[in-house]
């Protein structure tokens, strides 16, 4: 999935939270799932990486993807 469709398909499900609406477990835990995978590759690619425009745009969204990560934690009924 893309990093664009990946994030806005999280804010919509965090809004949704925020609202009160039930999140069923099986959709937060796919859409973490999704997220951990992401920032894996991002892992992988800064390493693989020396361009300096590539390295700034990977660590940013590598920032996002973790702090998506930290709030679906949260979100989880679980957590």
């Amino acid at each position: 999935m893309k990093f664009t469709r990946l994030v806005d398909k999280f804010e919509k499900l965090a809004i949704k939270h925020g609202q009160g609406s039930r999140i069923k477990a099986e959709k937060l835990g796919k859409l973490h799932q999704l997220l951990v995978d992401k920032k894996s590759r991002y892992e992988v690619k800064l390493a693989a990486t020396t361009d300096p425009g590539k390295r700034t745009k990977l660590e940013t969204r590598l920032k996002v993807v973790a702090a998506q990560i930290e709030k679906s934690k949260q979100i989880s009924p679980a957590g």
